[in-house]
């Protein structure tokens, strides 16, 4: 019975933490959004949307590169709460023939 209550807080942990996670990529795609207006609204304004282009706005290029990056920190995320996801999963699974074995 001891091990079912360490698996409780161990899953409430998980949980609570794939929630922060999920919160954490819905603001950072939120900014994403933003920042895209924001390279949006640069280029037109000097009628440039070749980046390669000379006259590219300089603050569309560090804008770019802010979304860029962002970009690859929720791809992070994803992987990290799908890890998280699949080693909940597999702890229920591991967890519950034992669990059922001491109830018996």
């Amino acid at each position: 019975m001891e091990h079912q209550c360490d698996f409780k807080i161990g899953s409430r942990f998980d949980s609570r933490e794939a929630a922060q996670i999920s919160g954490l990529i819905s603001d950072l795609d939120r900014i994403l959004r933003i920042i895209d207006l924001e390279i949006t609204a640069q280029e037109e304004d000097a009628r440039v949307f070749d980046a390669s282009k000379s006259a590219y706005p300089i603050s569309a290029r560090m804008l770019r590169a802010r979304r860029d990056n962002l970009a690859h920190t929720i791809g992070s995320l994803h992987e990290r709460l799908a890890s998280l996801i699949q080693q909940t999963g597999s702890s229920h699974s591991n967890h519950a023939p034992r669990a059922r074995a001491e109830s018996r």
